[in-house]
C-alpha cells in the first residue's frame, strides 16, 4: 500500500513543482551586433557579466540568444524569449513585456541595466547642430539604427529618419558619404568605432551635447510576470544589487581599461 501512495503523492507535487524546476533555465535575447560596452559579438559585454552574477546569485541557468532586436522583442511578445535586453521604455512597448515597476506600479529606473547617452554625429565643417531644445541647419536625413527608441525623439522634431541599418559602423559609414546629414547613435557605442576606424574619425564629430540620456533595462515576458511573478522580481532586485556590488564595479573598471589598450 505504500508505493502506491507515494506515487499518488508523488503525482499531485509535480505540477506543483514543475514551475520551480522551469524557472530555473531562462532564455534572454540581445542584439547580434557590437554594442560596446554593453554586448559585443565575441561574447564579451557588461551587461552580459551583470546578468551572469545574477543568475549566480539566484541558482539559475540562462540562455543567451543574439538576434536582430526587433525579431528579439517580437520574440519576447510571443513567448520565444523570457527576457529580453537592453530595452529602453517605450511606451508603446508596454504590450510586448514587462519593465521593473515600484509598489506604486510606475517605472523602477533602480532596476536598470545600465544608463547610456545618445549624441548626433556629423561630419567635421557641418553646421549641424543640437542645442539642448532644438536642432539647427539640419534639414536631410538623420540616420539611426533600426528598432531603436531614439527614432521617437528624432520624428518628435519633425525629422526625416532613416532606420535602413541596423549596423552603427555602416551607419556612419553613410555619414561620410553624404547619404545622410547626421546620425543619432549610443556614443559609447559610436566612439568606440570611431577609435578603431582613425580615418572614419578625421572625417566625423561628436556634436557637444547630449540628445538623451536613457536608462535600460531586462525586459520580461508577460508569461514569466504572470506564472512567476516572485522570481520577476527577484530578477529585477537582484540586478539592482549585483550593478552596485564591488565586484561588479570592478570587471566594469577591468572591461574598460582592457577596451582602452
Amino acid at each position: 500500500m505504500a508505493k502506491p501512495l507515494i506515487c499518488l503523492l508523488c503525482c499531485l507535487l509535480v505540477p506543483l513543482y514543475a514551475p520551480l524546476v522551469l524557472a530555473q533555465n531562462l532564455t534572454f535575447c540581445h542584439e547580434d551586433q557590437d554594442s560596446y560596452p554593453w554586448v559585443m559579438t565575441d561574447g564579451s559585454g557588461l551587461n552580459l557579466l551583470l546578468l551572469e552574477q545574477v543568475a549566480d546569485a539566484l541558482g539559475l541557468e540562462l540562455h543567451m540568444v543574439a538576434v536582430p532586436w526587433k525579431r528579439c522583442l517580437n520574440g519576447l511578445a510571443q513567448g520565444v524569449y523570457d527576457g529580453a535586453f537592453a530595452a529602453s521604455f517605450k511606451a508603446e512597448r508596454l504590450p510586448v513585456g514587462r519593465y521593473p515597476q515600484d509598489v506604486d506600479g510606475r517605472l523602477d529606473e533602480r532596476k536598470r541595466l545600465h544608463t547610456s547617452t545618445y549624441a548626433l554625429y556629423r561630419r567635421k565643417g557641418s553646421a549641424v547642430s543640437w542645442n539642448g531644445e532644438q536642432f539647427r541647419q539640419l534639414t536631410g536625413r538623420v540616420g539611426s539604427l533600426s528598432g531603436f527608441s531614439i527614432v521617437e525623439m528624432l520624428r518628435s522634431h519633425g525629422l526625416e529618419v532613416d532606420e535602413t541599418s541596423r549596423d552603427p559602423l555602416a551607419l556612419l559609414q553613410m555619414l561620410k558619404h553624404q547619404r545622410i546629414e547626421a546620425a543619432a547613435l549610443q556614443s559609447l557605442r559610436a566612439d568606440f568605432i570611431l577609435q578603431a576606424q582613425p580615418e572614419l574619425a578625421a572625417q566625423l564629430e561628436k556634436g557637444v551635447l547630449p540628445l538623451e540620456e536613457k536608462a535600460y533595462y531586462l525586459m520580461l515576458s508577460n508569461g514569466l510576470v504572470a506564472a512567476q511573478p516572485e522570481l520577476a522580481a527577484r530578477l529585477w532586485d537582484e540586478i539592482e544589487r549585483q550593478r552596485e556590488s564591488a565586484a561588479y564595479q570592478q570587471k566594469v573598471q577591468v572591461f574598460l581599461l582592457r577596451s582602452d589598450r
